[in-house]
């Protein structure tokens, strides 16, 4: 299971491994509330990764790991983040009594990339599509002045299958290309 998250969407995808195929076997956003206390809302969060690895009994979780720093981030933001990305990595723990696997986001950048560049964040997409032989499942906005371009959590989608993919390249594959 490969995890993104952030305050605003969480991806979630499952890669599943067998007879020497790897494929997309789940992928989904969920948008943590906005509304309630924090301890309202970081349970909320808590409860719905919890339901998905009971629904989904992953054998191994990879989380991408926070930021420390973003440029035009403030501290409550990132106060924030990290907040929601402990929440997770200690439902994962509480729930499968093993830790989620911590990738740092250019390690999973650098590991999965196809030529000698990282790719972007928006480039994720056609990455995963190159590595798994798909067409990506985009979520398309539905009003606006942009509608019909790729939502953004068609992106937070992305980063949890390039999580998931990181973590297969790194410690099911064991071929750290970086």
């Amino acid at each position: 299971m490969g995890l993104d998250a952030s305050t605003t969407t969480i991806g979630l995808s499952i890669l599943k491994y067998d007879d020497g195929y790897l494929s997309l076997d789940h992928y989904e956003y969920y948008k943590p509330p906005k509304e309630g206390n924090i301890f309202e809302r970081l349970g909320a969060v808590r409860e719905f990764i919890v339901s998905k690895i009971n629904e989904l009994q992953p054998t191994d979780v990879a989380l991408e790991e926070i930021i420390q720093y973003m440029k035009k981030t403030t501290p409550k933001t990132i106060i924030a983040l990290a907040q929601l990305n402990r929440t997770v990595g200690l439902a994962v723990y509480n729930k499968t009594g093993k830790p989620p696997m911590l990738l740092d986001v250019n390690k999973i950048r650098r590991t999965i990339k196809l030529g000698k560049l990282q790719p972007k964040k928006e480039e994720i997409p056609d990455v995963i599509c190159a590595h798994l032989d798909i067409i990506f499942p985009y979520v398309y906005k539905k009003q606006g002045k942009n509608k019909g371009k790729p939502a953004d959590e068609s992106f937070d989608m992305a980063d949890s299958m390039a999580v998931a993919l990181a973590y297969y390249k790194l410690f099911i594959e064991g071929k750290d290309n970086v």
